[in-house]
């Protein structure tokens, strides 16, 4: 309609990014919520910001070195009973020495890719990143398939978009809602900030609201942009992927993975950037793309489905535990 201003685009505006955030009512009630959104969180903003523009100024290998120093010194104060769990569940063989060193391994990394996260709108123009796998994307989109890009949490899970950008592949992308608006813009600028170095968006993102699968629809269905879609999310208490031998649940990103790419004959395509040195390199992986079945089969159709692409990223976690995200958060009861 002419004379009617669009909504903003996510893309173009940080400051849409604010819809996730809306501030709570004047009441009495409310002034925990209150004292959260106008004070606490602009605290911590304030510190997020400065750290991250004082980060943005050195090397990339210094920033990367910073990340694995404080990663070693604040991990061993964290509890990690669960990280213990996984390790001694994924490798019975090893003594408790290995176990140990795999852990600090794990917090080493942790650390890292925090702090890379301020460097790494550099690491395209500093050639940081090599592809494998780039056959299975140049194939599927030779023969028009949609592409679900199955992200994982293994190895430094930023470079998954940045590697994506690298290959030319257009997507867009549903990044998870960060604790505060403050952190949600940082994150937004420097999944963004790499437009200036790659001929391809960086990422075009889907806000985590309620109409996300909708849009995400959309776009497969249209043919219009891949979507990056990271499976192995941790969300109300649980990891739902990879299932490690728990029961499953028809929930979380996996199985809206596979409901999509059913309902649109995308196929999906786990992929993740696994860290090859000590400092900021990285090889971007895709693995063989993952068919599901048809819609309509039902609950038990959608289980086979999320049990097959389960299959294929569990090998992914099982060789590289200490590079995982979520062993410290992965639980056996959930």
């Amino acid at each position: 309609m002419a004379g009617v201003k669009p909504p903003p685009d996510p893309a173009r505006d940080s400051r849409a990014l604010d819809v996730l955030y809306p501030p709570p009512p004047w009441r009495w009630d409310q002034r925990r919520a209150l004292w959260r959104h106008w004070v606490r969180d602009p605290a911590w903003g304030l510190l997020d910001y400065s750290v991250h523009h004082l980060m943005r100024l050195l090397p990339s290998q210094a920033v990367s070195s910073m990340g694995a120093t404080l990663g070693h010194h604040l991990g061993r104060r964290r509890p990690a009973d669960r990280a213990r769990a996984l390790l001694r569940h994924l490798r019975p063989e090893a003594a408790d020495a290995e176990i140990e060193r795999l852990l600090d391994a794990h917090w080493v990394h942790i650390g890292r890719c925090f702090a890379e996260f301020s460097a790494q709108y550099r690491f395209l123009l500093e050639d940081r990143i090599e592809i494998e796998g780039r056959e299975v994307i140049d194939c599927l989109r030779q023969a028009g398939r949609p592409i679900i890009v199955a992200g994982l949490h293994v190895g430094n899970w930023e470079m998954v978009h940045l590697g994506l950008a690298k290959v030319g592949l257009p997507f867009h992308a549903i990044f998870q809602r960060l604790p505060n608006r403050f952190r949600m813009r940082i994150a937004f600028r420097m999944r963004n900030l790499g437009r200036r170095f790659a001929d391809a968006p960086i990422s075009n993102p889907i806000l985590p609201t309620l109409d996300a699968a909708f849009h995400a629809h959309r776009l497969l269905a249209g043919g219009h942009s891949a979507l990056l879609y990271y499976v192995d999310e941790y969300w109300e208490g649980r990891v739902h992927a990879p299932r490690f031998g728990r029961a499953p649940k028809p929930d979380g990103n996996i199985m809206r993975a596979v409901r999509l790419a059913a309902h649109t004959g995308a196929a999906i395509v786990p992929c993740y950037a696994l860290r090859i040195a000590e400092g900021p390199r990285f090889r971007l992986t895709f693995l063989p793309p993952v068919d599901v079945g048809p819609p309509g089969r039902g609950r038990q159709g959608m289980l086979d489905d999320m049990a097959l692409l389960d299959a294929a990223i569990e090998p992914v976690v099982r060789a590289h535990p200490e590079q995982w995200f979520m062993l410290h958060a992965f639980r056996f009861d959930r």
